[in-house]
């Protein structure tokens, strides 16, 4: 593993171009930030369509050779990674109630905060799978006939190596959760937001081809 971060560490390191998707991530948050709060619903869509358009650039940016993006490969990656982001409102709707039941419910502080703290966890567990899933399918795509065969391809790596992913996926968000503490200890609210949203493109999208790449995975069954 350590080698494997390593090799994405230096791939990123030289092709600059790569921080262009988290820095118009970064400046879509601050939009969005503008909104009226009675526009809750269309900064929910605008905010799950950001995330998909910077993720889609940053996977093209990182699976091509050079600094420049066409266009078809483009709406094929990003087909790939919007399919599975209903699954993200699905968990979210299921896990609503159960939060808002905890939070009318008399019960003591450390179980309510343990509680929260593991449905945080899953959903954040589970945005970085979807975020692999997309990324493997569209490194594979070649391999598969549709974007749905692209699919079935990554999730049947992902499912063949779990353990590999689930502790990878620890470790980008104990990551995430040092670095974006450390910005804001420091006032540094900008490069905590640039944090936020490039370390998940890194250990979520970066990771899971160059580990498919390098044949770092278990062959799917």
């Amino acid at each position: 593993m350590g080698r494997l971060l390593s090799e994405v560490g230096e791939r990123a390191l030289k092709r600059p171009w790569l921080l262009v998707p988290p820095l118009l991530g970064l400046f879509g948050q601050k939009v969005l930030s503008l909104l009226s709060p009675g526009a809750q619903e269309l900064k929910t869509l605008l905010t799950a369509l950001m995330t998909v358009a910077v993720t889609t650039l940053f996977a093209e940016l990182w699976l091509g050779d050079g600094k420049s993006v066409h266009p078809g490969r483009l709406v094929e990656t990003g087909t790939l990674f919007i399919l599975p982001y209903p699954l993200l409102l699905v968990f979210g709707a299921m896990t609503s109630p159960f939060v808002y039941w905890m939070l009318r419910a008399d019960m003591p502080e450390p179980i309510f905060n343990g509680a929260l703290y593991l449905v945080l966890a899953a959903g954040k567990l589970e945005a970085f799978a979807l975020g692999a899933l997309s990324a493997i399918s569209a490194a594979r795509r070649r391999e598969a006939t549709g974007a749905f065969g692209a699919l079935l391809l990554g999730a049947r790596v992902l499912w063949a190596n779990l353990g590999f992913f689930f502790l990878a996926f620890a470790g980008v968000w104990v990551m995430q959760e040092a670095c974006v503490f450390l910005a804001r200890s420091f006032a540094l609210g900008l490069l905590a937001g640039f944090f936020t949203t490039s370390i998940p493109l890194l250990g979520a999208v970066a990771l899971p081809i160059e580990a498919w790449r390098c044949a770092r995975l278990k062959a799917a069954l």
